[in-house]
């Protein structure tokens, strides 16, 4: 589908964060500063999201609208979140432009209602600090009034802080040579656009080509989110007969970036404890370009 581009007005506050981070206009804590973790606590109030918007989301990330029945994917989390994650990301002491999405870990605890307005939370959980690296676990937290803490997104981030003398480059995850694929996704060079009218996330490497290349990278690149996102509705359609809330928890991480145009799959294969492996990547034992586990809901859950 295309996306309107009527969208970009319902995404203000990220617009607005993006400038400022393109500015480096954003209060920085000083150079030595490495806050204590968990850090403070960050809360806002937001009116109930666009219904169009909401609709069109989810039909862009291969769901079906009448199964949510009047509640928001989960998966939709970063389109209100990223003001209020910067926001706790602004007490460390790096760039936030330097800061790159590594992926995350989350966890639908009940379903969140579409029609009341949203409160959220935001607070630093973790920082792990190597001489190479700067690792960042960032905690948000979703509800209503009527259903506090329905969603919660443990969000991970690297800061490069300088590269080691004689490391061995680790060989990149594959798919696993047991997956099954779930889906196929023929991504266009409008898809990060599309992703961004969406969510807000205009990062200009997901669709302005000549940025994305001076940035280093062959083309535009997909949102992380992106792909997270077609990889819940391919488990929901595949493994929980399309029931939204079978969906229990995705940990997963971005290890490559997702060029555009291409062509992927969404595969899936069971693991010993239970839980599934899931990647987004090319074919059975090809490139993984996001890869981690889920775990769906039990019955008496």
């Amino acid at each position: 589908m295309t996306v309107s581009l009527s969208h970009a007005f319902r995404q203000g506050p990220c617009l607005r964060l993006l400038f400022h981070v393109a500015a480096g206009s954003l209060v920085r804590a000083s150079a030595s500063e490495i806050p204590l973790t968990p850090g403070p606590v960050y809360t806002d109030v937001l009116s109930a999201r666009s219904p169009s918007l909401l609709s069109d989301y989810i039909e862009w990330t291969g769901g079906e609208t009448a199964a949510y029945n009047g509640t928001i994917p989960p998966h939709f989390f970063a389109q209100w979140s990223f003001p209020l994650l910067f926001k706790a990301l602004g007490s460390t002491p790096w760039p936030l432009s330097r800061i790159l999405n590594q992926g995350c870990r989350l966890r639908s605890l009940k379903p969140l209602p579409a029609d009341e307005p949203l409160v959220i939370t935001a607070h630093l959980s973790d920082i792990d600090v190597t001489p190479s690296k700067a690792r960042i676990t960032t905690r948000l937290i979703t509800g209503t009034q009527s259903t506090p803490e329905a969603i919660v997104a443990d969000v991970y981030a690297v800061v490069p802080l300088k590269k080691r003398e004689g490391k061995v480059r680790r060989a990149r995850p594959l798919v696993s040579d047991d997956g099954q694929r779930l889906s196929e996704h023929a991504l266009t060079t409008r898809s990060g656009l599309d992703f961004a009218l969406l969510t807000g996330d205009f990062n200009p490497i997901h669709w302005i080509g000549p940025y994305a290349r001076r940035a280093g990278f062959q083309s535009t690149i997909l949102h992380g989110f992106a792909s997270l996102s077609l990889a819940w509705e391919s488990i929901v359609a595949t493994h929980c007969d399309g029931d939204p809330d079978g969906v229990k928890v995705m940990d997963v991480r971005f290890v490559r970036p997702l060029h555009l145009p291409t062509e992927v799959g969404v595969f899936s294969s069971p693991r010993d404890d239970g839980t599934h492996r899931i990647d987004v990547g090319t074919a059975v034992g090809g490139e993984s370009y996001m890869t981690g586990t889920f775990e769906l809901r039990r019955d008496n859950e």
